[in-house]
């Protein structure tokens, strides 16, 4: 800011405003805004909380979503249908996240399997429609609603299009590259481990 202060450029204010995007913490700090919105959590909530294993890619994913400028349009897609419109691309796959990051008990009877599972799909439902649209679409699950222009017709018919998503946990490689370079890696310098046990184990090896 004194720089900036002593700088009598005209160029300056610009300067700035570029010099301050660029820096990584741009996207850290917007990404917690728009974790908010997603109801964002590294843990299952509920009674056993348990922690949510690779949740942490979603968050990535939004750093890097904003520090690289993504256009709008392809922030919703990846976050509503990632797998569909980019199944090659493990940040698309990472954003798919956003439908499953509400509360979801770890444990659930048969008893409670469809109440549980239709919870779930309104949360996915609800949050979008917030996220999103800006409009608490939830509130037409059990009455058309009283402000905005949703019946709950309309509800239950976008409600169906969430109902071939299914939670599942996949192993996510986001930089496949350096995955290879370290595999690489790791792989000769194992080998030289088993080759210097072969040579001890064999200078064990009694003679008969």
């Amino acid at each position: 800011m004194a720089r900036f202060e002593k700088d009598p450029s005209p160029e300056a204010w610009p300067k700035l405003i570029d010099e301050l995007l660029s820096r990584p913490a741009y996207g850290e700090r917007w990404a917690r805004h728009w974790m908010d919105v997603a109801r964002y959590g590294e843990s299952s909530g509920f009674e056993h909380d348990y922690d949510r294993v690779g949740s942490h890619h979603y968050r990535d994913f939004l750093i890097q979503a904003f520090n690289a400028d993504l256009p709008f349009s392809q922030f919703v897609q990846w976050q509503i249908a990632g797998d569909e419109f980019a199944p090659g691309n493990p940040r698309a796959l990472a954003a798919t996240a956003f439908l499953s990051l509400g509360v979801f008990p770890t444990t659930v009877t048969v008893n409670e399997l469809e109440r549980v599972r239709y919870e779930d799909l309104d949360d996915m439902l609800s949050t979008t429609g917030a996220a999103f649209l800006g409009l608490s679409v939830g509130c037409a699950r059990c009455h058309d609603h009283k402000y905005d222009p949703i019946p709950t017709k309309d509800y239950y018919r976008m409600l169906a299009t969430f109902t071939g998503t299914v939670r599942s946990e996949i192993d996510l490689d986001v930089d496949p590259e350096k995955t290879r370079e370290l595999k690489t890696a790791w792989k000769a310098a194992h080998e030289r481990i088993l080759e210097e046990n072969r040579r001890l184990e064999a200078s064990l090896k009694a003679p008969f």
